[in-house]
């Protein structure tokens, strides 16, 4: 399936998070620290991965086994290049999350951050559910709709661009009821917010 995030470089994407305008690279790894601290899981996957953004918040000693998924090769080979050292459990997939060839060993916990504005939702979780098994935890982040603010922030790095005719912003009760039609159990939500203003909606899942 098509995707602009084949197009985008690397740095051009971690530069536009890390912006103090926009500030999403801190606030989703400042998140994840927080879900793994509190499920403790021993193994963890993220799902639309990136460079790794959250990877370095990840104890090895807690947490023995690292599944990183991304549809770039680019991004997967940069996320090994500066985890692989650290994370000796790090497995890297290279794959579209809305397709059957994304197949692991399942995980306790699955992170997916501001990927499901991108996707089929159906496929997506169809997929993610193949690869769990009984008591895996997918946590969720979308970007809810705000008022007076761009989907896609303005950004000195024009590349992204391409993402504002791809991003579909998801309803979170459209997001639950795709979950349960694939087999997924909604047990919580909140809402988070970046420096910008903008608001997410976390969504906890059990399969």
């Amino acid at each position: 399936m098509g995707t602009p995030w084949l197009d985008i470089p690397l740095g051009d994407y971690e530069g536009h998070m890390a912006l103090p305008s926009i500030g999403q690279a801190k606030m989703l790894a400042d998140h994840f620290e927080r879900v793994i601290t509190r499920y403790a899981p021993a193994s963890v996957a993220v799902i639309g991965c990136a460079g790794g953004n959250g990877l370095e918040r990840i104890d090895p000693d807690r947490i023995g086994r690292v599944v990183a998924v991304d549809v770039n090769p680019e991004y997967i080979k940069q996320t090994g290049s500066r985890h692989s050292h650290r994370l000796k459990g790090l497995e890297l997939h290279c794959a579209d999350v809305q397709s059957d060839s994304l197949e692991f060993e399942p995980v306790e916990l699955m992170y997916a951050a501001l990927l499901f504005e991108y996707v089929d939702v159906a496929l997506a979780l169809r997929s993610l559910k193949r690869n769990c098994r009984s008591g895996t935890i997918l946590v969720t982040v979308l970007q809810l709709k705000n008022q007076g603010q761009e989907t896609v922030s303005p950004s000195p790095f024009k590349s992204l661009g391409a993402l504002a005719p791809a991003i579909s912003l998801l309803a979170p009760e459209d997001l639950r009821r795709s979950a349960v039609a694939q087999g997924f159990i909604p047990t919580e939500s909140e809402l988070i917010e970046s420096p910008s203003g903008k608001q997410f909606c976390v969504q906890v899942l059990g399969a």
